[in-house]
């Protein structure tokens, strides 16, 4: 699972559009390497030049020890690697599962799910393969 990850990441970056910095279709943060903040933290968001109409979307996200991610999905494809800590991922008509440092996951696109952070809480970063003009993320009511 680790290989294929690393292959989706290095697929998703080299389609990436990342060829003018001050580009206004590119936004990138910089990466604390300390300790962001609880949430997505996005990193990159950029054109993929090989799918018109699509973009990837990279977040460090941090979630908190105890705390639960509002219930929701995203449009298009998620793919998650857990750097630190550990988070179950709940995620509708599906077995909890336990993420732990090293893991990765794919979570599919319109999938309902709401992580919840480990007792050390975790963070992960999360490559979306996002639809361009879509909300990013959609709440899902109890």
């Amino acid at each position: 699972m680790r290989a294929f990850f690393l292959v989706v990441a290095a697929v998703l970056a080299g389609a990436c559009s990342v060829e003018d910095a001050n580009d206004e279709s590119v936004t990138a943060a910089a990466v604390t390497l300390g300790n962001p903040p609880p949430g997505s933290n996005q990193m990159l968001r950029a054109p993929v030049t090989v799918a018109e109409g699509l973009e990837v979307i990279i977040s460090d996200v941090v979630i908190p020890a105890g705390a639960t991610v509002p219930r929701h999905y995203h449009p298009g494809e998620e793919f998650v690697y857990v750097i630190d800590g550990s988070a179950v991922h709940v995620e509708q008509g599906k077995p909890e599962q336990i993420l732990r440092a090293g893991d990765a996951y794919v979570i599919p696109p319109r999938a309902i799910h709401e992580p919840r952070g480990g007792p050390e809480g975790a963070r992960a970063i999360v490559f979306r393969l996002h639809v361009e003009g879509q909300d990013e993320r959609i709440l899902v009511p109890e």
